[in-house]
């Protein structure tokens, strides 16, 4: 398939890869988080402490500098390559292991299962890449007869058409069939803009490549939100939640339960009666598991119920189920991340012993404040330019990048707003850069 531009980055993508620890609150006391690097020893104790409860396994400690620092071919592969390619049966994930649950089902998951017998209790690959693309959900809207805004188109010649005809209207977004998060999701406000991408396009179908497009209007949203469902193999829907989310332009900001206000307002104008016949609709083409669906409310009030489906774990999904271990302590919290750079000689435990110092970090106790999340997210890449240093490997990367994932637990917006402050007042007192 033919791609759309964008520019690489190596800090991200080793960020992206740690953020399976992120999936703690999914496990109970007898779960095993199978994660590719060892979390943080006072991060595990602390979220064991406040009552997420989970055993750990690991594939790489980044700090035991008794080991060799693995190379990218060593390090990158997915998890479920690195577990099949364990020899001793202790280091597969699924052995002694009764139920599987990953973030999301991949060609490397399948095969991984196939291997192990463990077929049958996840959706097949086929099914999850058909309800995942956006032609998909566009279509589904029509299926049940409800509006829908994209525009299909199978070549740069129709984008360029079909864009034409949009643009005449104001700016419209280009979107991969699969991006993610809004990586895969361009804004062309012109035609020169538009002229540029096509030509990027054309050459690579030169190359063979095919390009597949969905076109929407550029809408003028004022909420953002996602509900959350889990189909069981038997059809049946059990209903989680409806998040509301925080997005930086077209990118996952964070998240938040919705209020009961949007809660009643979505079911007066029929949002949960359209969720049910496309959750059908699901069902009935094989799917089961997490499915999240991305809608949003217009300016005017219109409200669009399927922006786009995810037929998989979700961060908004991650929140829901944080928001059920918080309930012992009658809270519920904000989802989001800090982009970083972090000086020389930083560890996670200097983060969470300030933290601690300066009575931000969320204790369970009645109170308020910051819980972290994850603490590879934040440190990989400064551990592994790190290594890299100590044992004579020059970097010319600059400041090393990560995620400080969090949930602020607050009592409102405002109060939210205040500890998230205060926690770059602490940053800044630590050296870290905020770029977000």
């Amino acid at each position: 398939m033919a791609k759309l531009p964008a520019m690489p980055d190596k800090d991200r993508e080793s960020i992206v890869l740690c953020m399976d620890e992120l999936l703690f609150p999914f496990c109970g006391p007898d779960d095993i988080l199978y994660s590719r690097c060892k979390i943080d020893p006072k991060l595990y104790d602390y979220l064991n402490g406040l009552g997420f409860s989970f055993r750990s396994r690991y594939h790489f400690d980044l700090n035991d500098e008794t080991k060799s620092l693995p190379g990218p071919d060593i390090f990158n592969p997915c998890i479920f390559i690195l577990a099949a390619g364990g020899l001793q049966p202790e280091t597969l994930l699924t052995h002694n292991v009764q139920c599987l649950s990953p973030y999301a089902v991949t060609a490397d998951t399948e095969k991984y299962l196939h291997g192990t017998g463990l077929t049958g209790s996840l959706p097949d690959l086929e099914t999850v890449k058909r309800v995942n693309s956006k032609f998909y959900s566009n279509r589904l809207l029509s299926r049940i007869g409800v509006k829908c805004y994209g525009m299909e188109v199978n070549s740069a010649v129709e984008m360029e058409a079909v864009g034409n005809t949009l643009l005449k209207r104001g700016a419209y977004l280009l979107k991969d069939p699969f991006g993610v998060s809004g990586k895969g999701n361009l804004l062309i406000d012109s035609e020169a803009m538009q002229r540029r991408i096509a030509e990027h396009l054309v050459k690579q179908e030169r190359r063979g490549l095919r390009s597949q497009f969905l076109l929407e209007p550029l809408l003028r949203k004022e909420i953002d939100f996602s509900s959350h469902w889990f189909i069981r193999k038997s059809g049946e829907k059990d209903f989680i939640s409806v998040q509301q989310m925080v997005n930086q332009q077209q990118n996952y900001g964070g998240s938040i339960r919705a209020e009961e206000e949007l809660i009643l307002q979505l079911k007066n104008v029929g949002y949960f009666d359209v969720m049910e016949k496309a959750l059908q609709i699901l069902a009935d083409d094989g799917y089961h598991g997490f499915v999240c669906f991305d809608s949003m409310i217009l300016e005017d009030g219109e409200v669009v119920p399927i922006v786009e489906i995810n037929a998989r774990k979700s961060m908004g999904l991650i929140n829901a189920y944080l928001d059920k271990g918080l309930e012992i302590y009658d809270h519920t919290g904000l989802l989001t991340f800090l982009s970083l750079g972090l000086p020389e000689g930083f560890t996670f435990g200097k983060l969470l012993d300030a933290l601690h110092v300066s009575g931000l970090l969320f204790t369970g106790k009645g109170g308020y404040g910051i819980l972290p999340l994850s603490s590879n997210t934040l440190m990989v890449n400064h551990l592994i330019i790190s290594r890299r240093i100590s044992e004579g490997i020059q970097s010319n990367r600059g400041m090393p990048k990560g995620r400080l994932y969090i949930s602020v637990v607050g009592r409102d917006d405002e109060h939210r707003r205040e500890l998230i402050l205060s926690l770059r007042n602490i940053l800044a007192d630590l050296c870290i850069k905020v770029y977000n």
